[in-house]
């Protein structure tokens, strides 16, 4: 009976946060019997397919309920699947496939594999016919590589598209047809460095193309970026660790409908060009629809003040499809505080950032521009103030607001004879995306 209650709360709570597996108008709300009457249906018919089985729910990705919905087939209506594991069984993961006639759901397929966990589930059009594909990723043992696995539901029956091992994935459209592709990277067992492999569905069938090279190792992979590297041409950013303080970014993209590694270098096949320090991700930083990739160039120093040592602006830069760099920007990244500033062309050549004390409660950072004879003349001071006096204090200082962000208020004071107005101040000051921030690295 205990088990009997926990299984109707975890199929109440699983059907009511899936995303778009309700539509919710004022007259569901006085539709209790019926509602409840479904949930003991799929109940009754979950508790049947899974006999001595338990739940085991994806450990990653965005899919994580034990039990979620989806319409595989393309009849309109979205058919519920089990995330569960019996691990005396020969193939201990299985995913039952319910489908839901009149006010009853029936068992119409089960998939099995092996593996400790189940990874992480993804729902992507791949084949262009109706319905959605499922995409299942299994951890095998304790090996860093798992299995990704995409099937279709077709009149009940599971057909398996493609299979491969991989250290990590991405579902993108490289090729711009409309179907989803399947980007996945590899170990190279022969050396140290590691390989992308791209899967479209082209002839009715899953086609694997040409291998292309990674920098690094797959398994030093910290992160994948879809996007563009023109408008209209479809990328995937790979960022790995080069060494314990840099990171190495890989472009991956379709020149000529021939998969590239289009950022690595002809000589000594690495992308060694993107090389940068370990904190700076790829992003598109000035919101154009297409993926800039930063690189580090250190500021001058200020004598006797250390806190100017090891600073560095941001240059963002584009690469085409041919692998040509075009210089966009440069930002002055405060990942302590979590903002960033682009920086007017004017001041990279000769800038100098360093920290100004300012009480107790506040902190602040000095832009200022080193000339030839090691003059330094201040240019702009923003700072953070906390408090529940901070907006007072901004006024006292002399200072312009520039955003909130929870407690925190920033402002900034423009030294005398700086080019630049508060209007332009403004459109220049932005936060840093909680994910590009260094905690989540």
């Amino acid at each position: 009976m205990k088990r009997r209650r926990w299984l109707v709360g975890l199929l109440a709570c699983s059907l009511m946060l899936l995303t778009g597996c309700f539509s919710l108008n004022s007259d569901d709300f006085y539709a209790l019997p019926k509602r409840s009457q479904q949930y003991n249906d799929l109940q009754s018919a979950v508790e049947r397919a899974m006999g001595s089985g338990e739940y085991s729910a994806p450990v990653s990705g965005s899919n994580r309920q034990a039990v979620q919905q989806a319409d595989l087939d393309g009849d309109g209506k979205k058919e519920a699947l089990v995330f569960c594991k019996q691990m005396s069984a020969e193939h201990p993961l299985k995913v039952l496939i319910l489908k839901q006639a009149s006010d009853s759901y029936r068992l119409i397929s089960t998939i099995e594999g092996d593996g400790t966990a189940f990874d992480s589930v993804q729902y992507a059009q791949i084949d262009g016919l109706p319905g959605m594909e499922l995409l299942l990723s299994r951890r095998i043992g304790e090996q860093v590589q798992q299995y990704l696995t995409v099937y279709r539901l077709t009149d009940g029956a599971v057909t398996e598209l493609m299979s491969s091992r991989y250290s990590a994935s991405a579902v993108t459209d490289l090729d711009a047809d409309g179907l989803s592709d399947v980007f996945i990277l590899l170990s190279n067992a022969d050396g140290p460095t590691g390989y992308a492999d791209l899967y479209r569905y082209r002839d009715g069938a899953m086609q694997k193309d040409a291998e292309a090279n990674l920098s690094g190792s797959a398994e030093s992979v910290k992160r994948i970026l879809t996007g563009s590297v023109a408008e209209g041409v479809p990328a995937v950013y790979v960022a790995s660790a080069f060494d314990e303080s840099h990171l190495i970014t890989d472009v991956f993209a379709l020149r000529g409908n021939v998969f590239t590694n289009i950022s690595q270098n002809a000589e000594s096949g690495q992308s060694s060009d993107t090389v940068r320090n370990y904190y700076v991700y790829s992003s598109d930083i000035d919101n154009d629809g297409v993926i800039e990739i930063p690189g580090t160039v250190p500021l001058a120093e200020l004598p006797a003040d250390d806190s100017s040592t090891g600073q560095y602006r941001i240059v963002w830069y584009n690469l085409n499809v041919d692998g040509v760099r075009s210089d966009k920007m440069s930002t002055y990244h405060n990942f302590a505080e979590g903002w960033f500033f682009y920086l007017p062309d004017a001041w990279c050549q000769s800038l100098a950032v360093s920290k100004v004390p300012m009480g107790e409660r506040q902190s602040g950072t000095r832009f200022s521009v080193v000339s030839e004879n090691g003059s330094v003349k201040p240019l702009l001071t923003v700072a953070a103030f906390t408090g529940e006096d901070a907006a007072q204090r901004i006024r006292e200082a002399g200072f312009l607001p520039l955003a909130n962000r929870g407690e925190t208020s920033y402002a900034a004071l423009i030294a005398e004879g700086t080019d630049l107005t508060e209007e332009d101040l403004k459109a220049r000051f932005s936060f840093i995306a909680p994910d590009l921030l260094p905690e989540s690295n």
